[in-house]
Parts: C-alpha cells; structure tokens; sequence
C-alpha cells in the first residue's frame, strides 16, 4: 500500500511522503492517481414515488498509461477524464503536470512535479527544441518555483535566526537571576523573581481573540446605531416641543 510506510515506520521514498502530508480527509486511492481535485460526492436517489436512498458518486476515473518526454517514462496511474481534457488543452502531460497549481496534485501528482523541475534543474542544457510537447513555459514556471522557493528559505531562516536570538536572551535572563539570586542569598535579602517566559500563542489563542474582537466590533456598531436613533428622538420631540409652544 502507498501510505504504509508513513504508518509502520518504514523508510518511505518522497511520494510516499508526500501522499502522507497532502492526504488530509481525502481518499487514499486519490492519492495514487490524478483527480484534479474531484472528490466523492454524497447524497440521495429519489424514486418516481419520492423514496430516498443514499448513494455516492465517484470521480469518472479510468485507468491510462501516459507518457513523461521530460522523465522519459511510461506511468500508469488512474485519472478522471477533466484531466484527460486537461492534458490536451495544456498540449502534453509535462505541460500539465508542472503548469497546475499543486492543490490539484495529491500525491503522485505532486512527486511527479518535483522530479520533471529536478530534472529541469539539474541539466540546464535542456531546451525546449529537444522535445516534442513540452511547452518553454515550463522553465519560465521553474524560474518563478525557484524564486518562491528562496523567498520562503530566507524567510525560515530569518525567522530561525530570531528565535535563536529570543533563546540567548532568555538564558542571559536565567544566567542573570541566577547570579541576582547568589548574591541576594549572601547579603539575606528577599529573592528576586524568576524570569517569566512568554508563552507563544497557539490558534485556538488566536482564534479566540479574532472572536472576541468581531463581536466587541458588532457591539460597538450596535451601541452607535442605538445613540445616532436616541439622538434623531431626541431633536424630533424637541422640534414637536417647540411648535407646540409657538
């Protein structure tokens, strides 16, 4: 089975890896085929006499052999017949399987991927004259991935770095009380404090104060809406007041 590895422990290979982390709630054989996103779908079969049963529909998938010019591979895998179409209105498989967003490629779909941009990568000499269906958009695609690629690098490195600074503060912070701590034992004063960490916020933290803050917004709306109508009776009765005086 595809996903066994990633439940037994055994050393799994980057499709494996990459059905575990991209299955979700989806279906494990959408992973070992392209389906473009197309899922099973419930509901009921009314009769003429309004009876309803619950039945599913499954993805039109059909069982094709297709061939990679960039891998220069047969694979044969399950596909739904929009991917069918898709191939063709992207003029080749290669064409499709690097030009789709990785959403629609679960599984095989998006290990698939990485192998044509590895290959792309790892022989510049490639051009697009040496094949037959494979579109020069494809290393206009790899251009842009790289780029993506080292702005989210440089990011995570970034964001490493910060956390290695908070953690050399926190340990001075903890070196410092520590001595505070000495010193104050040797002179019989009170203890000082230990050092509070921040704790980070979790979602369900996040979550729960994007809550809070909607409903102090629709309170304040409520609240502005309730003093603009107490205002607007306010100057009726007095115009009312005034002409019953005049």
């Amino acid at each position: 089975r595809l996903l066994r590895g990633a439940r037994t422990g055994r050393k799994t290979d980057t499709m494996e890896r990459l059905a575990a982390f991209s299955r979700g709630n989806k279906a494990k054989r959408m992973l070992r085929g392209l389906y473009h996103g197309k899922l099973i779908k419930y509901g009921n079969q009314i009769s003429h006499s309004d009876r309803k049963t619950r039945r599913r529909w499954l993805p039109n998938a059909v069982t094709k052999e297709l061939y990679s010019e960039i891998l220069d591979e047969r694979i044969r895998m399950r596909v739904v017949t929009n991917v069918l179409r898709s191939i063709d209105k992207y003029m080749g498989f290669d064409n499709y399987i690097i030009m789709t967003n990785p959403r629609y490629l679960e599984g095989i779909g998006m290990s698939l991927k990485m192998r044509m941009l590895d290959k792309l990568r790892s022989e510049p000499d490639l051009k697009p004259d040496d094949f037959l269906n494979v579109s020069p958009e494809c290393w206009a695609y790899l251009e842009e991935f790289d780029q993506k690629q080292a702005v989210l690098e440089a990011r995570a490195e970034e964001h490493r770095l910060k956390e290695q600074e908070k953690q050399i503060e926190r340990e001075e912070q903890v070196a410092q009380w520590r001595e505070d701590m000495m010193q104050a034992k040797e002179a019989g004063e009170e203890l000082p404090p230990r050092p509070v960490e921040k704790k980070r916020k979790t979602a369900k933290d996040i979550h729960i104060e994007r809550r809070l803050a909607a409903r102090e917004r629709r309170q304040n709306r409520k609240d502005n809406v309730t003093r603009i109508m107490n205002m607007k009776q306010e100057m009726k009765l007095r115009k009312q007041q005034q002409r019953a005086d005049s």
